[in-house]
């Protein structure tokens, strides 16, 4: 790339077109909670050695009282 001082040049608006999202939905289905807990018990089984990876990295547990 190349240093330039120069301004982007202007658009017209007008000339900008849009798909139509009416039909979209947005979000992704949501899974419930007791099937999140199954997953998260599922994972490490999965992906044995991306767990013991995390294991080895994780930083230490925080033993900082908490007081309100």
């Amino acid at each position: 790339m190349k240093m330039s001082n120069a301004s982007a040049p202007k658009t017209d608006l007008a000339d900008l077109q849009f798909p139509d999202w009416s039909g979209m939905d947005d979000s992704a289905p949501r899974v419930t909670a007791d099937a999140a807990f199954a997953l998260c018990e599922q994972y490490p089984k999965w992906f044995p050695e991306a767990t013991r990876q995390y294991l080895q990295r994780r930083p230490e547990k925080c033993e900082v009282e908490f007081v309100l």
